[in-house]
């Protein structure tokens, strides 16, 4: 009972840990990932919490871009979910949310055609509970994600077919009033990667008149919008947009200030005034030594950088030097093979720590056997050392009140000089020395007087029931009993007994008959004896005798308390 109730609280302990990991899972990212860590007994748990256990795992490795390669087990709590609504429309959260990390399970192997074909159901699904509820949330967060891994594969088609698609969601009122200026600026990029200007610069206006977050329309939008209508011709918009930016990035003292002033000489450049280009970009260069160990710091900007500086040299003096480009490539192949190194050392550290960890579980399980094991064998010896010293006590106490028993009838039948009122009848010593005589008790205490009672319990214990009724004259007995008691035998025997020509008035078929047994039985009630010395005599054991006192009352009709020999004759 003890481990029943220790695996059952720690399967409980388990269910919590899921339950509040998934509750922590957007707002406490470490937390959720600390007590999915503790689950212990997967194979203990129902299914309903096994698969929000691997819906947590999956879903706490994308929200930290990890990859979902090796999270198999998300196919199967889709699945599970899956069966869970089309059966009773219940949890439509976890059945949207698993099929979207099982769609990025196959993008992250490289099965498209799976990536799409679960999308596909996914959004049929959506649209489903957007039927019934009304509600487009997961319309909405099912597109995203579908634009989202389009956008991954370059694949600008399905990226504007599904942005389009949220757009005229409920008339664009199903997107959070937040994520209006996000979405029309991935769709402008879109446009401009398929060359549909026009649309493009609609979406960025859409965007900016529409946005709530202004500092993303400020830091992202206008930027992008510039950056992209320099990349169509239109510099001097763009060059006017891109000094009212730096402007206010310089005021704010942001880092975008470097990429804006980047982007204007990149401008000035295309116009041919190498003046001006040169100009912002000795500024970029100023600025860039300022802010590169800050957290705001893009590496990937520096690469540009470099790469500008030696188009502008180019442009103006004619020469071309890859030194500075090369020694830049190569700084960053050695800082990222340092760190894959560290992370790969990090990694094997992890694991060495999760396999030591798993051999102390499994040592500690073993050693938990062996120590349960430990318990229960002791507690078994001790267990059957108490049975076996209780049954010796036990035994004990009975053989005492055996020899104290036949000490009683020993001293009953061969006491001559006692008081009157500690001695029974002469007519009860008489039958009593009878039957000691005829199983050599007196003998056997007269033979051996020092060890008597010793031989005497070894003897008369050796007998069985058969064997000490073979050794008594039961015919010497019923003799003595009718002398003594006027005749008692032959009446019983008359009345109760199987005899032929009895004188009863009923016939032998209408009256109770006793068997030899029980007259025996009847008989040395008779002559006083108790039943703990019928059981000494008679080797019967005190069972039987009970169990043939119940039969010869059944047969006599008499009550329980009524007294045998009385109520017989």
């Amino acid at each position: 009972m003890a481990l029943c109730l220790m695996v059952s609280c720690s399967v409980r302990r388990d269910r919590e840990r899921i339950d509040t990991a998934e509750e922590l899972l957007y707002s406490s990212r470490d937390t959720a990932e600390l007590l999915i860590r503790q689950v212990e007994r997967l194979e203990r748990l129902d299914d309903e919490h096994l698969a929000k256990y691997w819906f947590v795992i999956c879903d706490l490795h994308a929200n930290s871009m990890q990859s979902l390669s090796e999270d198999s087990m998300i196919c199967w709590a889709s699945e599970y979910y899956r069966t869970q609504w089309e059966e009773e429309h219940g949890d439509a959260r976890h059945m949207i949310l698993s099929g979207l990390d099982e769609a990025m399970y196959f993008w992250w192997n490289g099965d498209k055609a799976r990536t799409q074909e679960v999308l596909q159901r996914q959004k049929k699904y959506a649209d489903e509970v957007a039927e019934q509820s009304g509600e487009h949330l997961w319309q909405v967060i099912v597109l995203r994600v579908s634009a989202e891994i389009a956008m991954r594969d370059y694949d600008y088609e399905h990226v504007r077919e599904y942005t389009e698609t949220l757009i005229g969601l409920d008339n664009g009122k199903a997107i959070h009033l937040d994520e209006v200026e996000r979405v029309y600026n991935a769709l402008a990029i879109v446009y401009f990667s398929l060359g549909e200007y026009d649309k493009m610069e609609k979406c960025f206006e859409k965007a900016i008149a529409q946005a709530a977050d202004s500092a993303f329309i400020v830091n992202v939008v206008r930027r992008n919008y510039a950056d992209l209508l320099g990349e169509i011709g239109q510099t001097d918009r763009a060059i006017k947009m891109l000094e009212d930016l730096t402007e206010e990035y310089r005021q704010a003292d942001s880092w975008l200030q470097v990429e804006s002033l980047y982007s204007l000489s990149r401008l000035w450049l295309n116009k041919g005034d190498k003046q001006r280009a040169e100009r912002y970009m000795r500024e970029v260069e100023e600025l860039f030594a300022k802010y590169k160990e800050s957290a705001e710091f893009d590496p990937a900007a520096e690469a540009a950088f470099l790469a500008h500086r030696q188009v502008l040299e180019y442009a103006q003096k004619g020469s071309y030097h890859c030194f500075p480009l090369v020694q830049y490539n190569n700084h960053w192949s050695e800082t990222d093979y340092v760190r894959y190194r560290v992370a790969e050392a990090k990694e094997r550290s992890i694991r060495d720590l999760r396999e030591r960890n798993l051999y102390l579980t499994i040592s500690r399980q073993r050693q938990m056997i062996v120590i349960i094991m430990l318990f229960f064998v002791t507690l078994g010896g001790i267990l059957l050392f108490v049975y076996l010293y209780r049954r010796r006590q036990r035994l004990l106490l009975e053989k005492e009140e055996e020899i104290e028993t036949l000490r009683g009838i020993i001293n009953k039948g061969l006491s001559d000089k006692v008081s009157s009122d500690q001695v029974p009848s002469t007519k009860e010593v008489d039958v009593r020395k009878l039957m000691l005589q005829q199983l050599g008790v007196i003998k056997t205490i007269a033979g051996t007087p020092t060890e008597a009672n010793q031989q005497l319990l070894a003897r008369l214990m050796a007998l069985n029931e058969e064997t000490a009724n073979a050794l008594i004259d039961w015919s010497s007995i019923y003799k003595t009993i009718d002398l003594v008691y006027d005749g008692f035998y032959t009446r019983l025997r008359d009345k109760y007994g199987n005899v032929q020509g009895s004188n009863v008035q009923s016939t032998k078929e209408q009256r109770p008959l006793l068997n030899e047994k029980e007259l025996q039985l009847c008989c040395l009630l008779k002559a006083d004896f108790s039943t703990k010395e019928i059981n000494m005599l008679t080797r019967q054991s005190l069972q039987t005798i009970y169990q043939r006192k119940t039969q010869v009352r059944q047969k006599l009709n008499l009550a329980e308390a009524e007294d045998i020999t009385t109520a017989i004759v």
